[in-house]
């Protein structure tokens, strides 16, 4: 039968090879396509819930009237003296990072200029601008 075809079609050896290679690549290709449709492994995504967990965020941001902003305080906070709760309220300052400045205070006393904030670890000159009318040091 392969004969035949080869009589009636006059295909070349380079053209016989080129329709083999298409030939054999539509077959992997529909043998992929059945395969993930027999198996599916990839989660489709879940657009109900991901509209809720949005909802439920922006629930908590109305609820907010600070919109996320740090209280007002009657003045700067004493980086010096304040707890570790006062500093957690500055922006950017976490757990980790507010016990980094009590330990450093703690360890080498107390901060003589605001700059030298940027001596702890993950406080760059940046966040120092950022929080220098938050915080004093006297």
């Amino acid at each position: 039968m392969w004969e035949r075809l080869k009589e009636w079609a006059a295909l070349t050896r380079t053209e016989q090879r080129v329709i083999l290679v298409l030939v054999g690549a539509l077959l992997v290709g529909a043998g992929i396509k059945f395969f993930r449709q027999a198996f599916p492994s990839v989660r489709q995504f879940e657009y109900q819930a991901s509209d809720s967990t949005f909802a439920a965020l922006n629930d908590r941001i109305e609820e907010d009237p600070g919109g996320g902003q740090p209280e007002a305080t009657s003045g700067p906070i004493n980086v010096n003296t304040a707890s570790k709760a006062a500093l957690i309220k500055l922006p950017g300052i976490g757990e980790v990072m507010a016990e980094r400045i009590i330990l450093h205070r703690e360890d080498v006393g107390p901060f003589q200029s605001v700059d030298e904030l940027v001596i702890i670890k993950g406080i760059s000159k940046r966040r120092v601008e950022q929080l220098r009318p938050l915080i004093t040091v006297h």
